[in-house]
């Protein structure tokens, strides 16, 4: 029996879940929500693996395969004309501001 999976720690949900490719093709690729934000604290903010893993609260390897199937459906998406659907997921949402000595860009505009 596979262990339960742990609930990953986001900082915000995207507020544009639909991306629509220009040729108007109807099939999509799912990112689920941590997904969506391993690639923002990884590839926008340019944290380290292992900091972005403190962040979501998982292990740095987790993040690695999430990070990696993100990065291989957004890929798959946009050389294949897919459209992008933002949804589901096991996280939690956090109220509170990151506690690592980097703070993320979201962070940074709360304060």
């Amino acid at each position: 029996m596979p262990r339960m999976t742990k609930c990953r720690r986001v900082c915000f949900e995207p507020e544009n879940k639909i991306f629509y490719p220009e040729s108007g093709n109807n099939d999509f690729v799912v990112l689920t929500v941590e997904e969506t934000e391993a690639l923002r604290l990884a590839d926008l903010e340019n944290m380290e693996q292992n900091v972005c893993a403190d962040i979501m609260n998982v292990s740095r390897g987790t993040f690695q395969r999430i990070l990696y199937n993100a990065r291989k459906k957004t890929a798959t998406a946009i050389t294949q004309g897919k459209g992008i659907k933002i949804e589901g997921g096991n996280y939690a949402l956090s109220d509170k501001k990151c506690l690592c000595g980097k703070m993320c860009g979201r962070c940074r505009h709360e304060k």
